[in-house]
């Protein structure tokens, strides 16, 4: 079958791959459908923009299960649901499922994933974020922990990439998801964290294009809006 692909809102998306559901950074908006598939909720960090409590109270079935950053365990103690939570630069696997991730550069990790012969990355909130209000120091210091993280997969062939490309780091905006194409081939090419600016996929493909060469970038126009590849 072929894969799909929901944008539910900031860095929220569904994959739906021949055996199960795969949900990340949900905090808000409208869910797809399921059928009876296997549902795999991951959540890179507790920020209130990519994590939220009511992600346990959506499903109640036991073909869900949960793979959270590990900053978030002290903020579910009181919820009585089994839960995997995982740490930077680790493997984990969880049925067929396998899970390596990723040192995030603000807070928790970056997930690869593989499942149904399909690697899927999701940057969480892994990226270059240098900014114009910060000094010199700082953001050399993050361009350094961020090509530092993403050269520990240089190589890897992405089948389908969720990266951030946020308009508030001005014309730092894609640096972060330039060095991912320059360093991994990624077939599929997902914006995120764009605070619904979706203009600014429009300025990354114009200013883009050569390094796109090889991949398709999926321009995000709405919320629930839905690709199959």
């Amino acid at each position: 079958m072929s894969t799909s692909i929901t944008y539910i809102n900031h860095s929220g998306f569904c994959v739906e791959t021949e055996s199960c559901y795969l949900l990340f950074d949900y905090f808000n908006g409208e869910m797809p459908e399921f059928t009876d598939k296997p549902i795999y909720i991951f959540s890179s960090h507790g920020h209130q923009d990519h994590f939220n409590r009511e992600i346990f109270n959506v499903f109640d079935s036991d073909r869900v299960k949960y793979i959270l950053s590990g900053d978030i365990k002290k903020r579910v103690k009181t919820i009585d649901t089994p839960m995997l939570f995982v740490y930077p630069r680790k493997e984990y696997e969880v049925d067929n499922i396998k899970v390596k991730t990723l040192r995030s550069t603000d807070l928790g990790v970056a997930f690869l994933v593989d499942v149904d012969g399909l690697k899927i990355y999701h940057g969480g909130d892994l990226n270059c974020w240098m900014w114009h209000e910060e000094n010199r120091q700082y953001n050399n210091n993050m361009k350094n922990n961020y090509e530092r993280e993403i050269n520990g997969i240089k190589g890897t062939e992405i089948d389908i990439a969720f990266v951030p490309l946020d308009p508030r780091q001005e014309d730092y905006y894609d640096m972060g998801i330039k060095y991912l194409l320059k360093q991994c081939q990624v077939s599929h090419i997902f914006p995120m964290h764009m605070w619904e600016e979706y203009n600014i996929q429009d300025k990354f493909v114009t200013d883009n294009a050569e390094l796109l060469a090889g991949s398709e970038f999926h321009k995000i126009s709405q919320k629930n809006e839905n690709w199959r590849i």
